[in-house]
């Protein structure tokens, strides 16, 4: 008798121990889930000038601190792309987490003086997920051009900064 409650006790013991085993493995892996799909990607997003689903323009990255490692490079503004005033453009960040801070600033000449350009924010959805972000704007005066510095931080689930990058974009609006 007391040999079968032994081994009652003893397949008990096993079936918990396998139980927390289980639940501890979900656990982990919903965890790593999660983290996955909040995490930062490897390098910096690519910012994309776009008119409605057309690439205008690929954002020239200048400067950047990553994760773990920063990157300066010199100010170089691409040629320019003719759009017409008053048309909604936006820049297409390609990270999935929402920046905690994005600006825009534009100045008439490469090294003239800047002023802010107000920007709205919206997620980019595919299959449910958010796969990227679109700041929406105008340029709205015509015959112009548009040095346009976009920069944008980006922070951890701690919220520490983990990501900052600054990219440099030149339109010109038609007459």
């Amino acid at each position: 008798m007391q040999r079968v409650a032994g081994e009652r006790l003893l397949v008990t013991r096993r079936m918990i121990f396998m139980l927390v085993a289980v639940v501890g493995l979900v656990g982990v892996f919903l965890v790593g889930v999660q983290g996955q799909a909040q995490a930062l990607a490897p390098r910096p997003p690519d910012a994309t000038l776009k008119q409605d689903n057309r690439a205008l323009q690929d954002g020239h990255l200048i400067s950047c601190c990553w994760i773990d490692r920063c990157v300066d490079g010199v100010s170089r503004y691409p040629s320019a792309v003719l759009v017409e005033p008053g048309t909604r453009l936006y820049i297409r960040l390609s990270e999935n987490r929402r920046p905690k801070q994005f600006s825009l600033s534009t100045s008439q000449t490469p090294d003239g003086r800047s002023r802010r350009i107000d920007t709205t924010l919206r997620r980019v959805v595919r299959d449910g997920k958010t796969v990227a972000w679109d700041a929406y704007f105008r340029l709205e005066r015509p015959d112009r051009h548009y040095y346009l510095d976009a920069f944008g931080v980006w922070r951890d689930d701690g919220g520490r900064e983990r990501g900052d990058a600054y990219w440099q974009f030149h339109a010109k609006t038609g007459a």
